[in-house]
């Protein structure tokens, strides 16, 4: 089995945040990546200063530009925040103090960083109110996502129809307690026809039943498996980072801000991820092939 993911903090004790990272450990991973059958992903950065953001950008970039190798399995890099939502919360654990509106500017600093090379960008509608910066995104090719977000319903139609695409991690970035009617997965749900939406499938962030519900409510098409794992994955438990921030992680492979105690990230492989859904959901191949693979290296390829 063969898979694609989205979104990849890190892997293999190598974390892509880290300011430190060496292109050694990049290949690294890569090639731990490959082995266990991905054929594509998106490193991500995640929320922090602008110049800091930035830098990481451009590191992964040198790397990818001097090591023609890597740039057969990595076709972009995806960018998490600093666009998203300020409540707590919806920002999860992407560090609140480097959460910011959206701003032309600022979007433009990291696109040009990328040298080409930004694929994915997730950022919370209410944060680009006039769609502005998602135009000035899409304009540059970048794919668009909603996420860390408690955009209305008439702001993610309004995003919609200025060229968003699909949401980050149902289910994960929100808050606990929403309204029982009018809250974002609802929202999200019921727009479904029109976007592609990830879900983290390591038993943790979803429940089995709630996961086996949205796949089938969303339907194969438009459900894409992502890891979101951060350096933990194919490591044993303990201490780990994303950035600058510290993350334990148990037996189980929960994952756990040190601080706040939020879930940060996955500690889980794709690999691991498809064992989940074949014994916890009982998905047949041809199910499991367009939601870990097809779909999301379509998306990536067509834009």
């Amino acid at each position: 089995m063969s898979y694609f993911d989205l979104q990849v903090n890190g892997a293999f004790g190598v974390d892509f945040n880290d300011d430190t990272m060496s292109p050694e450990a990049f290949v690294f991973a890569c090639q731990k990546l490959q082995e266990l059958g991905v054929v594509g992903f998106l490193p991500t950065i995640i929320t922090d200063s602008i110049d800091t953001m930035c830098g990481r950008i451009r590191k992964i970039v040198s790397i990818l530009e001097s090591h023609p190798q890597t740039r057969q399995l990595v076709p972009g890099l995806h960018i998490e925040g600093p666009f998203l939502s300020s409540k707590i919360g919806f920002y999860g654990t992407h560090p609140p103090q480097h959460i910011l509106p959206a701003k032309e500017r600022d979007a433009m600093r990291l696109l040009d960083a990328g040298n080409g090379h930004i694929r994915l960008v997730t950022l919370a509608p209410e944060q680009d109110p006039d769609c502005s910066v998602l135009r000035r995104l899409c304009a540059e090719k970048a794919i668009v996502f909603a996420g860390h977000t408690d955009a209305s319903y008439a702001m993610l139609q309004r995003a919609l129809d200025d060229g968003l695409v699909g949401f980050t991690h149902l289910g994960n970035g929100c808050v606990h307690q929403v309204d029982r009617q009018d809250n974002i997965m609802q929202r999200v749900l019921a727009l479904k026809e029109k976007l592609y939406v990830t879900l983290i499938a390591d038993g943790i962030h979803l429940p089995d039943w709630l996961l086996n519900s949205w796949i089938h409510l969303l339907g194969v098409d438009r459900c894409i498996i992502i890891s979101d794992s951060m350096n933990a994955a194919g490591m044993p438990p303990g201490e780990y980072a994303i950035g600058n921030q510290r993350v334990l992680v148990d037996a189980s492979r929960r994952t756990r801000h040190r601080d706040h105690g939020y879930l940060a990230g996955s500690a889980s492989t794709m690999h691991d991820m498809d064992q989940y859904l074949q014994r916890q959901l009982d998905l047949d191949e041809a199910v499991r092939q367009k939601i870990l693979l097809h779909n999301a290296r379509s998306l990536i390829e067509k834009r």
